[in-house]
């Protein structure tokens, strides 16, 4: 991988750093840390009310409710800088068969209590 960026043989710390700083996924760890600490402090804070009203349990569902957004845009977020796919064509002559299915049944197909 090259990051030499202005193409002068050396690579500072400046071109090194947008790379490590995304392969590391900085913003996402940051942001789920944050969501934690106030995930935890809503929670204490909403356990500890004599009698919660509606307007306090909907806060409380939101921010519960949010979780789940911020949990899986933290897992389905990835690194920009992913392996690449290589594909390898071979010489060999290729001995598929060519199928129609169109009107395939299964088991499934004729069960009425589907």
């Amino acid at each position: 991988m090259n990051l030499d960026y202005n193409n002068d043989g050396k690579t500072s710390k400046l071109e090194v750093f947008p790379y490590w700083f995304d392969r590391l996924r900085i913003f996402p760890r940051l942001f789920i840390s944050i969501y934690i600490y106030m995930f935890y402090n809503v929670v204490e804070w909403f356990m500890t009310l004599p009698e919660p009203n509606m307007a306090q349990s909907g806060l409380v569902s939101i921010v519960v409710g949010a979780g789940a957004a911020w949990f899986g845009l933290y897992v389905n977020s990835s690194s920009g800088n992913q392996q690449k796919q290589v594909i390898v064509q071979t010489t060999a002559p290729s001995s598929a068969t060519k199928v129609d299915l169109t009107n395939f049944e299964t088991e499934q197909d004729n069960n009425p209590y589907r």
